[in-house]
């Protein structure tokens, strides 16, 4: 009789949605129409993870900022949260923050990109095309920062 093999670590998608959008063009359609340099673009990104009640299931939620200047006009306002709910199965416990935090957002940043880029594109203007993030290196910052935080601490 074979021995049972150990089930292999999983994840699905059960859903993804857009959960918060705005996107303002203020000054239009005035700041349409002089746009002779390339606009200085503020982005921020932040994560979100939560447990959901039903078991091994997780929401995590991307949240991108975007403010585009020109001189001192304001063009563009975008805010964006996009999340997607994850179910972990056969996931070691120690795996499963890292998992959240790297492999869930990098499945759903190219969405989220994609919703940024139309608004600013149907707003007028040239497509923000944010570039590819590293949830890895993301992660590995975070971790380092909350390790010398403890040091601190003690």
């Amino acid at each position: 009789m074979q021995k049972e093999q150990k089930e292999m670590p999983h994840i699905s998608v059960q859903s993804q949605y857009l959960k918060d959008f705005s996107f303002e063009n203020p000054g239009a359609p005035a700041t349409l129409s002089n746009l002779d340099k390339a606009p200085q673009i503020e982005l921020s990104l932040d994560l979100k993870v939560q447990a959901m009640p039903e078991e091994n299931n997780f929401e995590v939620e991307i949240s991108i900022a975007a403010k585009a200047k020109s001189d001192e006009s304001t063009l563009f306002l975008v805010d964006l949260k996009y999340a997607g709910i994850f179910f972990l199965s056969n996931v070691p416990e120690e795996q499963r923050e890292m998992l959240l935090a790297v492999h869930c957002p990098a499945i759903l940043f190219p969405y989220a990109r994609k919703i940024i880029a139309d608004a600013t594109q149907d707003g007028g203007f040239q497509p923000l095309m944010i570039d590819p993030v590293d949830f890895g290196v993301l992660y590995a910052k975070k971790m380092m920062e909350a390790n010398a935080n403890s040091e601190i601490e003690n």
